[in-house]
């Protein structure tokens, strides 16, 4: 068992890195991957707690970026080099937009009637990565929605009247700083671009020739359909498949670590790792 789609308290999940270690092996789990929004300040914690529990932390990112009409896709990167530099400043600055886009979201709100602070929304979100649920929390404690959930329909989904775009990274700039850092680039959640739209293999297409290595087939609100049409085209195009939840912790109540991955193949992460391994060793030589 394995979930290579985790998020802590680095970014927007509840749980800090080491207490999501612990859940992982409490719910035997092998592995996990790390994947905070831009940010892998909680890596070297979760490993540390990972070699005492016997559970292998993947070293990963999650970035967000823009590509065509497609919008925004999410990217994840594995066996990434945690102390590039390039790396690290190029996800400094993508923090920094989040933080932007927080302020911009939070003085909406205001002039929405909503009665939260800035303020109010660092002191929840802890972690280097503010997000839009670090908001969504300040909403529910201030009264103005009963629930995450709820702030989101309310306010800050893409169509909400509070969402804000942010600045991001085209999607061939993720895939290279990804590559860079000596990383394996898969594409997230493919069901957030249109389930099984006809659309999804030129999309693939499109960041395949970016340099695109693999897609998250297994994912926790993907049906049997979605799985069966997302490993059809895994295997067309050649790409490694991938199995993760997107566990948040209670920020995404309805999603549990490992959840979606019951079916997902032994094998994907000794083919990730391997991937991984023959990048590594072509970058060196």
């Amino acid at each position: 068992m394995i979930d290579l789609h985790t998020h802590s308290t680095a970014s927007d999940g509840t749980l800090s890195p080491e207490a999501l270690v612990e859940l992982a092996a409490k719910r035997g789990l092998t592995a996990i991957a790390l994947t905070d929004h831009e940010t892998v300040t909680g890596i070297v914690s979760a490993q540390e707690r990972g070699k005492d529990l016997g559970v292998e932390v993947v070293p990963a990112v999650e970035i967000g970026a823009s590509l065509d009409k497609a919008g925004e896709v999410h990217l994840l990167g594995y066996f990434i080099n945690t102390r590039d530099e390039f790396l690290l400043d190029c996800l400094k600055w993508l923090r920094e937009e989040r933080r932007s886009r927080g302020r911009k979201i939070v003085e909406r709100l205001r002039e929405l009637g909503a009665l939260i602070t800035f303020e109010q929304v660092e002191k929840i979100s802890q972690g280097e990565s503010l997000g839009r649920p670090h908001i969504a929390q300040a909403l529910v404690d201030n009264g103005q929605a009963t629930s995450i959930k709820q702030s989101f329909e309310i306010y800050l989904k893409s169509t909400g009247p509070a969402n804000i775009k942010r600045e991001q990274l085209e999607a061939g700039e993720a895939i290279s700083l990804i590559r860079r850092a000596g990383g394996i680039a898969v594409l997230a959640h493919p069901c957030t671009l249109g389930g099984q739209s006809d659309e999804l293999p030129r999309v693939i297409e499109l960041l395949m020739k970016l340099g695109l290595a693999g897609i998250e087939v297994f994912y926790s609100q993907h049906n049997t359909k979605q799985v069966a049409y997302y490993k059809k085209l895994a295997t067309a195009f050649g790409l490694l498949m991938t199995a993760g939840s997107d566990f948040h912790g209670s920020n995404k109540p309805d999603i549990k670590m490992g959840q979606g991955i019951q079916r997902a193949p032994a094998e994907i992460l000794p083919k990730l790792r391997e991937a991984a391994n023959s990048r590594s060793a072509a970058h060196t030589s």
